[in-house]
């Protein structure tokens, strides 16, 4: 496969990103039916307890939304085809500074600095009193951190799409950057 040094345009990276979103977006989904059944089903109970304080419903968030993803692109970017399925229909791939594939520490470290603004938006949201049905006034550190969500996406996005290597914060410190392919992978 011929990597081609160029970096790829902002809208290829953004459609890549919307192909896996397609992905995540249904795995979200059927964890939203599984989710309604244990909160409106016979363990309905249970699972008010499971989830009564901010820090555990956030956990459970974490372990199963957000880690499967950040697993989910970690595996796939450090794979040998080092691109997941959006990237591959879109001709990307990832790889390290020198052109090689992404080791898997690499890779869990782009991919975790990468959603790190979903799992922050999370944490801010359970700690809003009474989210999602009566909220009440939020405390200022929830303010500050959805406040660094948007300004952690909008330089995300930024660095996308200025400067000579268009690598976002995110390759930058795990050292990697994404090309085209010759071929799809």
């Amino acid at each position: 496969m011929t990597l081609n040094t160029q970096p790829p345009r902002f809208f290829r990276r953004i459609a890549a990103f919307s192909l896996d979103y397609l992905l995540i977006a249904g795995y979200l989904a059927a964890l939203a039916i599984v989710s309604s059944m244990l909160a409106f089903g016979p363990l309905k109970d249970s699972w008010k307890v499971f989830v009564s304080t901010p820090t555990r419903a956030d956990l459970l968030a974490f372990i199963t939304a957000i880690l499967p993803v950040i697993l989910y692109f970690t595996l796939m970017e450090s794979s040998e085809s080092g691109a997941t399925w959006g990237k591959r229909r879109m001709r990307l791939r990832v790889v390290n500074l020198s052109g090689q594939r992404l080791s898997r520490g690499q890779a869990l470290l782009r991919s975790a600095i990468k959603f790190l603004p979903w799992q922050l938006a999370h944490t801010c949201l359970f700690h809003i009193p009474g989210w999602p049905m009566e909220t009440q006034e939020p405390p200022g550190w929830v303010m500050v951190g959805l406040v660094l969500v948007w300004v952690l996406i909008g330089f995300y996005i930024v660095t996308l799409m200025v400067g000579p290597t268009r690598r976002t914060p995110y390759d930058w410190i795990a050292g990697s950057r994404v090309l085209e392919t010759q071929q799809g992978v």
